[in-house]
């Protein structure tokens, strides 16, 4: 417990980095408002905002100090509650069948008494629990009992955030209230200028932070046209494009002209910027957040001011009563009197109009297009060249990393993604302050995983040493080899097609004989990192109902959308394509043709960086015929996937790769490659062991190894429990035992290692 009684904090971040806070409160009646809450874009900001509420709350309700002072240390655990949501049938609400899994965040703290007190402060709930291993299942009874036969919008307010924990805050507001002898006193934010006190509780003066050096900087000053006369005579608009083209950034340079021309003692409108989460932040009461919203377009009306919602999508998303932050503000814009900007992407607009068309058309549009070429290159040598970590950059190497960013990122847009990349180059310690052409190729090889090899023009890379390469780590397949190494090659040239993803295989064979180990060296070919590589089995994809999780998204998600948003530059393994429902093809179709797939929030997810890998086992014939070096027709396999899949399907895939049946050679090769991996690790180098593996012992492995079925995959296993295990049994009961050769052999063999059956 801290040693000094303070107040408590509980902060939730949400995926955009801004953050939520609600005081914690010791005790409270019903009859009680709930504690002081706030949002804000950084921890100084809620804070702020907390200090002036409760100085607020203090002064004008029957609450003490003493309410919000702990001793206590919290912590945070996060809880799975089911909760089964209200149906429908014959138009009557009745309580479903259906279950609804929601991760619930709790803080916890020992009290003097031994006891805990678990809390949800976004709820205002909590209880008192004997031991804190009870937590789950109680709040899983007080929760699923509270929640029974609830909206399925009503669910909304529990969606999980990036983070939620509670910090220790010595409040000076409650400091000087105790010492205080006449009461609490009451102190106006200076901030607040009283005409707009819902405003600015709920966003920021972007004209005055803009004074304050609040706001980037933009550069560019020839893009500032798009929205800058549209404060003239200000009325709703909408900045139309796509992620990284530099809409909100128009808004930048139009609160930097605004203000210019207030200093210049020009009448002008007000900027101020909010979004959604905000607006809805601590509203956890039914009508709190409708009140709010009717009250900040009361304050808006007729006054001259522009307010920024951020994206458009979260404000036509219905709420928990059916009603959206749209539905409120939509009379006043109808009627004029009230002016708002959002921003969005083209397939966010649609979506949008969908939801609310008549909302969407009281917007003026103006889109912003993607800028290139000489304006840009400008640009990114300006931004390079300022602040900290600032770099000169000469022509030849802004010209260098535009030819980068525009061949191997094309996931994203000019001029964002130039701007992060000389973001992160600004911290690369390895990068000069005046880089050459070299320095900005290593360091994009750096940031993005892409071997040096594959993206310099000074290194070769070609077929054949691509080729040589997989081959090394993937014995037996040279035909599987030769036909990755032509998909790799054409990446290097830039010469992939631009609306698909770099390349899409079929890999179809036997288990066991390397499908999965070429994809892994692919990916490390590609990226230098097989954790690169996104695996998708699609055996648990063979229902009709399935689909929806591949779209899936939000913070902690493990679906393909979320995946690859993430980590555009990737490869997606789908294993076993041959099992997943035909509906799933049908979002294969849009992935393989246009390189693109829409996630279940109508957000463009983009495939064109990624390579595409599939497997089946299609037109393997009976497995305990296999055996070594079995005759498998290739005919077979491209017979077998015709039968199968859909022309449509099959058009889309740039090459059927067959793989044979591993001979004994093949798997001898294996066997070396395996005990090399082995040799390498750790334990084994610490201590100058060498592993000396006789011709006979390998036999032995090799044909340990292998299962007609399974092919070569238990031979890691097999390897484990002949090799490794006996070395570290022997480490351990021989401490000093390094700097020898260790002999492996069968029996009948000098050796101290035995392999048999």
């Amino acid at each position: 417990m801290s040693e000094k009684a303070s107040t408590r904090v509980y902060l939730v971040e949400f995926d955009d980095g801004a953050l939520v806070g609600f005081l914690m409160r010791r005790w409270s009646s019903f009859f009680d408002e709930a504690p002081p809450s706030a949002f804000g874009p950084d921890r100084e900001s809620v804070l702020a905002q907390l200090d002036a509420k409760l100085q607020q709350r203090l002064a004008n309700s029957g609450e003490t100090p003493e309410m919000y002072l702990w001793k206590e240390t919290f912590h945070t655990r996060t809880v799975r509650v089911l909760s089964r949501p209200a149906t429908t049938i014959d138009r009557q609400p009745v309580i479903g069948k259906r279950e609804l899994a929601l991760k619930l965040t709790y803080a916890w703290c020992k009290t003097e008494s031994g006891a805990c007190r678990v809390m949800l402060p976004r709820f205002g709930w909590w209880i008192m629990l004997e031991d804190l291993e009870t937590a789950p299942k109680a709040l899983e009874t007080a929760l699923s009992s509270a929640l029974l036969g609830a909206q399925s919008e009503d669910l909304y307010s529990f969606r999980a955030s990036v983070s939620e924990t509670v910090v220790e805050h010595r409040s000076e507001v409650v400091s000087a209230t105790r010492r205080s002898d006449r009461g609490p006193q009451i102190t106006r934010s200076v901030d607040d200028p009283g005409r707009f006190p819902t405003l600015v509780s709920v966003a920021d003066d972007w004209i005055e932070r803009s004074a304050r050096n609040r706001l980037p900087k933009p550069v560019g000053e020839r893009r500032s046209h798009r929205a800058a006369h549209l404060a003239k005579q200000p009325r709703s608009f909408l900045l139309l494009g796509e992620s990284g083209v530099g809409k909100t950034t128009e808004l930048h340079f139009l609160a930097r002209q605004l203000m210019r021309e207030r200093r210049a003692k020009q009448r002008v409108p007000g900027l101020w910027s909010t979004s959604a989460d905000r607006l809805l932040a601590g509203m956890v009461y039914l009508g709190m957040w409708q009140e709010r919203i009717l009250n900040l377009v009361a304050e808006l009306e007729d006054e001259d001011q522009l307010l920024n919602v951020g994206r458009l999508a979260p404000m036509v998303r219905p709420q928990s009563d059916g009603a959206s932050i749209a539905s409120l503000l939509q009379p006043a814009m109808a009627r004029g009197s009230i002016s708002i900007v959002a921003e969005c992407t083209p397939r966010e607009l649609l979506a949008a109009r969908r939801a609310n068309a008549s909302f969407v058309d009281l917007f003026e549009i103006v889109e912003v297009p993607e800028s290139k070429g000489a304006d840009v290159l400008e640009w990114v040598r300006a931004y390079a060249a300022r602040g900290e970590g600032r770099k000169t950059i000469s022509a030849q190497a802004a010209k260098s990393a535009m030819r980068l960013l525009a061949t191997y990122r094309r996931d994203a847009r000019f001029p964002g993604k130039a701007f992060r990349f000389f973001d992160a180059l600004r911290l690369d310690a390895k990068v000069p302050e005046s880089p050459s052409v070299a320095d900005i190729e290593e360091s994009f090889s750096r940031q993005t995983g892409i071997p040096i090899e594959l993206i310099s023009d000074r290194h070769t890379s070609g077929f054949s040493e691509v080729r040589a390469k997989l081959e090394r780590g993937v014995i037996g397949q040279p035909v599987a080899c030769e036909a990755a190494a032509r998909a790799i090659v054409p990446f290097k040239a830039g010469m992939n097609p631009p609306d698909r993803p770099l390349g899409t295989m079929l890999f179809v064979g036997p288990t066991g004989v390397g499908k999965t180990e070429l994809a892994k060296q692919i990916t490390r070919t590609l990226f230098s990192d097989s954790k690169r590589l996104i695996r998708v089995d699609m055996s648990e994809y063979s229902s009709p109902y399935s689909l929806s999780r591949l779209l899936e998204s939000g913070d902690g998600v493990r679906s393909l959308a979320e995946a690859v948003r993430r980590e555009p530059l990737s490869v997606v393994l789908f294993d076993e394509i041959e099992k997943a429902h035909p509906d799933v093809f049908d979002l294969l179709l849009a992935i393989l043709g246009e390189g693109r797939l829409t996630d279940v929030e109508g957000r463009l997810v983009d495939f064109r960086m990624t390579l595409i890998l599939m497997t089946s086992n299609l037109g393997v014939r009976d497995a305990s015929a296999l055996g070594f070096d079995a005759s498998i027709d290739a005919n077979d396999f491209r017979r077998a996937v015709r039968d199968h899949f859909r022309p449509e399907f099959l058009g889309r895939v740039d090459q059927l790769v067959p793989f044979a049946a591993l001979t004994p050679a093949a798997l001898r090769g294996i066997v070396d490659l395996q005990l090399a991996l082995v040799e390498r690790r750790e334990g084994i180098r610490s201590k100058g062991l060498r592993l000396r593996v006789s011709d006979s012992a390998k036999d032995a492995l090799a044909s340990l190894g292998y299962s007609p079925r399974y092919g070569a995959r238990p031979l890691k296993r097999v390897i484990e429990s002949h090799v490794v295990t006996p070395i570290a049994h022997r480490i351990a009961s021989h401490p000093s035992w390094r700097d020898v050769d260790v002999r492996i052999g069968v029996p009948g063999e000098a050796a101290e290692i035995f392999v048999s059956g």
